[in-house]
């Protein structure tokens, strides 16, 4: 293998293991939310919706992800609910409307 090629191995790696770890933040995230709501939280899983490059507070760019999550109050409805990171920190968790 070329050190070319083993480098970008060792980045699309790096980048895998980095957004697993947003993910199961952002899940955590997504689960205390709903607890501390009284919500229930469906399928127990987020999924990302947008990915880009933001700036940090001390200037640096870092990776901006939002991802999406279903919740229902009542167990017969379906609400959508976000979560946006920066880098591995939560930004905003939002929040149907109506959802209280």
């Amino acid at each position: 293998m070329t050190p070319l090629l083993l480098i970008l191995l060792a980045a699309l790696v790096l980048f895998w293991l980095d957004s697993m770890k947003a993910r199961d933040l952002a899940a955590a995230g997504a689960r205390d939310t709903c607890h501390q709501q009284g919500l229930q939280l469906l399928d127990a899983t987020v999924t990302l919706s947008r990915l880009g490059l933001t700036r940090a507070p001390r200037g640096h760019a870092t990776l901006a992800r939002t991802y999406r999550f279903e919740y229902s109050r009542d167990g017969a409805t379906r609400q959508t609910g976000f979560i946006r990171l920066r880098g591995h920190r939560i930004e905003t968790i939002g929040l149907a409307d109506d959802a209280g």
